[in-house]
């Protein structure tokens, strides 16, 4: 399973996946010009894709979602819910090919096994997933204000995490934006901030992961520093060695390298 982050945080998101027989996108929230272009970056091409899974419907996650399905013949898999607000809201028309897919109930997607994972976030039915690919699994989880540890023993020890680590606490409250927004980003409902991907991280990872995404990282309120030094101290403080895993900080302007799984 080879994997591109082409797009990470909020102006934008998108995730390249493939396997020798199967590719897709984790949200389109960058234009298809800008998907082909980095992924052509990369040694990889956008001219076919099966599917199209999605997170949820705020816009930084489906701004290129129409013209991608359109030109790419990729069938859209989401939540029922938030696939009939595309559909209502008129982004979307008959013509799209779309699947409702349930949280907790797996399905197959060509060669890989994909389970949706309810996330908390002010969204119709925000989506986590666990990709599975020849007995190893890929956790994605972004756009999430609290994790519980009841989920924990869905998504411990996966090979590989792209992981929301959206916001340094003191970037956001030293901001300029508004109060409401502040606390709207800190809430339960809202993003997952360096502090809390770190400690969940550090719960999680096990025997098996080699690699740890950070991604949607705010531009205003993070930074490759923030994120990546909150990370290593609190795997130091819960002693986990952090040299095992290859960390990358995703970013909003330009693709990963490309990530084997």
């Amino acid at each position: 399973m080879n994997v591109v982050v082409l797009a990470s945080g909020s102006k934008g998101n998108a995730t390249y996946i493939e396997t020798a027989s199967t590719r897709l996108l984790i949200d389109a929230g960058i234009s298809y010009r800008q998907i082909a272009l980095r992924l052509r970056a990369r040694g990889l091409e956008a001219s076919r894709l099966d599917a199209v899974l999605l997170t949820h419907e705020h816009r930084d996650h489906i701004n290129g979602l129409p013209t991608v399905l359109k030109t790419t013949g990729a069938t859209l898999y989401s939540a029922e819910a938030t696939c009939r607000h595309l559909f209502e809201s008129t982004l979307l028309d008959g013509g799209v090919k779309s699947i409702a897919i349930e949280s907790d109930v797996p399905f197959q997607l060509g060669d890989l096994t994909i389970t949706p994972l309810d996330v908390s976030h002010d969204a119709a039915a925000a989506l986590g997933f666990v990709i599975e690919h020849e007995g190893k699994r890929l956790v994605y989880l972004t756009d999430v204000g609290f994790l519980p540890t009841s989920d924990y023993p869905k998504i411990a020890g996966a090979e590989a995490y792209l992981f929301e680590a959206n916001y340094d606490v003191s970037l956001l409250f030293s901001s300029p934006r508004p109060y409401y927004l502040k606390r709207r980003i800190d809430s339960v409902k809202g993003h997952m901030s360096n502090a809390d991907s770190a400690y969940h991280l550090s719960k999680l990872v096990g025997d098996n992961t080699h690699t740890i995404v950070l991604v949607h990282p705010s531009e205003e309120c993070n930074t490759e520093h923030h994120a990546l030094g909150t990370l290593l101290d609190v795997f130091e403080s819960y002693d986990v060695p952090a040299a095992r895993f290859d960390i990358i900080v995703a970013a909003q302007h330009e693709p990963t390298k490309l990530i084997r799984i």
